[in-house]
């Protein structure tokens, strides 16, 4: 097993970590799936209200992508489709029956006979199974076209991020399966590499012996983006895919029950919740059913995915197909009276500012606010101490503004995995994450992405 160490990580101390204990839920009466936030999906509606559905019937597909499908997590009726602006597919809703009657896929294979398929084989049962989303393609993280070959795969068994579900929950029973669906990627491309963080608990063998590389430092070390920056040989592998280890398990359980499987493991995360765990939940499950301990939304905000890199929802929402962790945060909208005089002890800092610099090990609660409006870059080079891809993100920020695109590229831009840590460290608090994704996707749009 290969070492790699990342450079330039920052260890993020947040309360509200979730406790190594499993909830599991039922499936619901009313199950929901939100195309509006997927991004760069253009979805194709194949359904109509009243029709009837199974587990694994095509609701929709990308237009820009038709192999890139999205199935029912549920067998039931379309109760209704909510459309936004422009006609824009808000959500579906299912009123779920009691057969959990599913479409059968493929035929279930075991492990050794997977082996033998040919890779168009493979992908076919992949895209059919409504995985093909999965996949990110780098360095613009969209679904790769449905006949491209990558030059390799990266799957990062653990991810840093808080708090997103931890390797040793999910894979707990699913050893099986994720083996499975390793077998299945290295049929798609024989350049399949699993990195494991050096703090992983996954004490099954065969896991183990699976991975290829054991990756050193804190957050984000263990992005699969990051991964890719410090194993790749040239520049053709910039190309790359990822994907997340809890859809190599659905990969697996796929191929060997020839169903769609509408099950996973989330994080039920964030200093605003009584008792944070990890829940078992349906795709599609709302929101409030998940999270019904609480009773008052109005000041909180809900964000799926981690706290770094997810979205912003809301408390009607539901449980959507790229959801891993739901994390309840305070709006943090309280103004602090004479807040310059004080030394700090209670705000955390990566930059020395306030007392609390002192404090190692203390785990801080985290809201929503920026502690002031709209401030300019004072050009501290902070955001380039924690960038793990060597890039300069506020030299970046300046060549963007200058509309320089080909300066930002030579600076690194297209190499950003979109982590948020340079915006978190920020002084000024700029958006440098959201710059950066946006010179990516004007550079996408260029190339035809």
């Amino acid at each position: 097993m290969q070492k790699i160490k990342v450079r330039n990580t920052h260890k993020v101390n947040l309360s509200g970590k979730p406790v190594d204990m499993l909830k599991t839920f039922d499936m619901p009466k009313i199950i929901g799936v939100s195309p509006a936030r997927l991004e760069y999906v253009k979805p194709k509606l194949v359904v109509s209200v009243g029709d009837n559905v199974k587990i694994g019937t095509v609701l929709f597909f990308d237009k820009k992508n038709e192999s890139n499908k999205f199935l029912s997590p549920a067998s039931g009726t379309i109760k209704d489709v909510v459309y936004g602006p422009k006609r824009s597919i808000q959500s579906i809703v299912i009123e779920a029956d009691d057969k959990n009657q599913s479409e059968k896929i493929t035929d279930s294979v075991t492990n050794d006979e997977l082996r033998r398929y040919s890779s168009e084989k493979v992908r076919q049962v992949i895209q059919d199974g409504g995985l093909w989303s999965s996949f990110v393609e780098y360095p613009f993280g969209r679904t790769p076209d449905q006949n491209v070959t990558p030059p390799s795969i990266y799957v990062s068994l653990d991810n840093d991020e808080p708090f997103l579900p931890q390797s040793h929950m999910f894979i707990k029973d699913n050893e099986s399966s994720f083996l499975t669906g390793m077998a299945a990627l290295k049929q798609l491309c024989k350049d399949t590499y699993l990195g494991m963080s050096v703090n992983c608990k996954i004490d099954d063998p065969k896991v183990r012996e699976e991975a290829t590389h054991q990756i050193h430092g804190n957050y984000p070390a263990n992005n699969p983006g990051v991964f890719l920056y410090y194993n790749k040989k040239s520049s053709s592998e910039n190309n790359s895919w990822s994907i997340n280890p809890q859809d190599v398990i659905r990969i697996g359980q796929l191929f060997e029950t020839g169903f769609y499987p509408n099950k996973r493991i989330i994080s039920l995360a964030g200093s605003e919740l009584e008792s944070p765990c990890y829940a078992y939940v349906y795709d599609g499950t709302p929101v409030k059913t998940v999270l019904d301990s609480i009773n008052d939304f109005s000041s909180l905000r809900v964000i799926a995915g981690g706290v770094f890199t997810g979205q912003k929802i809301s408390a009607e929402d539901y449980v959507s197909y790229r959801d891993f962790g739901l994390h309840v945060l305070a709006e943090g909208r309280e103004q602090e009276f004479l807040h310059f005089f004080k030394p700090g002890f209670h705000r955390p800092t990566s930059s020395r500012t306030y007392m609390a610099a002192l404090l190692k090990d203390k785990d801080w609660e985290m809201n929503t606010s920026l502690n002031g409006g709209h401030r300019a870059c004072i050009s501290c080079g902070t955001c380039v101490t924690v960038c793990p891809v060597d890039a300069f993100p506020q030299v970046i920020m300046k060549n963007l503004t200058d509309n320089d695109i080909e300066t930002a590229m030579e600076q690194g831009v297209l190499d950003c995995v979109d982590c948020g840590l340079c915006t978190y460290v920020c002084p000024s608090k700029i958006e440098l994450g959201n710059i950066m994704k946006d010179a990516k996707n004007m550079i996408a749009k260029e190339v035809g992405k």
